[in-house]
């Protein structure tokens, strides 16, 4: 009977170490299943604070904006514009106006078109900058590589460009 009794201490041994093995291990995964969820958590609150976050840089960013397109759109009638409001063309992008400025004193009073002059001019509020782009175009305009095209359509819906110049440079030429 001890080797029935060797065997069933055995076993009872055996199944003694397999709870305990099996309680150990439940332990260290319900540890493991805290702590992930416990980082879940602080992952979950790290990701609301960030779209929180975002969301007011957005806003931000969009008022600034919007202040910034208003202070376009309202810059011929603040004190201090240099030309006539009538005078200003909003083009809004790439850059924000054409001034023909002297073109109502041409239009309304007769005075003479040599007065007349074309200025291309860029808002910008605070300390913002010109965008590489508009250097570009400004480069362009001081170097003279700006012209007057005319666009004629034909009956037939076809196009032609002409690069427009005075009748006397015409007449010259």
């Amino acid at each position: 009977m001890t080797g029935a009794t060797d065997l069933v201490l055995l076993l009872g041994l055996l199944a003694a170490v397999a709870v305990l093995a099996f309680a150990i291990v439940t332990v260290l995964l319900l540890g493991e299943r805290r702590r992930s969820h416990a980082r879940i958590e602080q992952l979950l609150a790290d990701q609301a604070r960030e779209l929180s976050d975002a969301r007011r840089d957005s806003l931000q960013r969009s008022r600034s904006s919007l202040k910034g397109q208003i202070a376009e759109q309202m810059a011929p009638l603040l004190p201090g514009f240099r030309y006539l409001p009538a005078d200003a063309r909003f083009v809004g992008d790439p850059i924000d106006y054409l001034i023909f400025n002297g073109y109502t004193g041409v239009r309304d009073a007769g005075a003479d078109d040599a007065a007349l002059e074309i200025v291309f001019l860029e808002v910008k509020q605070g300390g913002s900058v010109l965008s590489p782009f508009q250097k570009s175009i400004a480069r362009s305009v001081e170097e003279g590589r700006v012209r007057f095209e005319l666009l004629r359509i034909g009956d037939d819906g076809a196009l032609e460009t002409q690069v427009w110049k005075p009748r006397q440079a015409r007449d010259r030429g």
